[in-house]
Parts: structure tokens; sequence; C-alpha cells
């Protein structure tokens, strides 16, 4: 599996790396959602993971670029949050064709795990 990882916290995404990688999928990283955007233009991905919160371009405006772009659709993206989801806000962004889950962090592995093996 072929995953693409969009976070700002190196923390995470190394922590991540190390941890999806050593199951043998191939785990794509970048802290620039601008690069992420341009990644995810140019390549497919079996699933994306997207941060909700960061500074200079958030995960939602990365999914209006994709929208945008007509290439939402198309993708399978795994939202993490270090807030909590409102069950109207949910069920919004699961409405969108490319949202597949949405998981607010700190996350289980396995609860990540499952989400983007789904």
């Amino acid at each position: 599996m072929k995953v693409l990882h969009i976070d700002d916290n190196k923390d995470i995404t190394n922590l991540l790396s190390e941890m999806i990688g050593s199951l043998g999928h191939d785990y794509f990283v970048t802290n620039d959602p601008r690069e992420g955007v341009e990644l995810i233009k140019k390549e497919k991905f079996d699933r994306i993971i997207l941060d909700m919160h960061m500074p200079e371009l958030s995960g939602i405006e990365v999914i209006k670029t994709l929208e945008r772009e007509n290439i939402l659709k198309d993708q399978k993206i795994v939202i993490l949050s270090g807030f909590p989801f409102t069950y109207n806000v949910k069920k919004d962004l699961l409405k969108m064709r490319g949202i597949h889950d949405c998981l607010k962090k700190p996350i289980e592995f396995n609860e990540l795990l499952s989400a983007i093996k789904n």
C-alpha cells in the first residue's frame, strides 16, 4: 500500500514512518501541506493521512484545493485532528467523496491501521 502523510508535526510523522514502514507499506511524508497537494496531483496514493490543523495551509484548505482541482473524489483520505469532531462536522466531512475517515488525536496505532486498510 502506498500512503502519503501530510502533517506539520515531525514527531508524529517520524514515529508513524517507522511504524507504518515496518509493516511493508510505502510511506511518504511531507510536513508542508502545499507540497502534499503537489504530490497528490502528480502521484496516486492508496491512502492519504491528513492533519487538519497546520499553520500555513489547513487540512480543510487542502481538501478544498483538491475539490477545486476535481481530484478529491479519487482519494481515500483519513483526517486526523487534535480537536474533537462534532457529530455534524464529522458527518459533513464523511459525505465528501474522497474523505474516508476522521480520527481524533491522540490515536491508537491499531485504529489508524484499521482506517488506512479499509
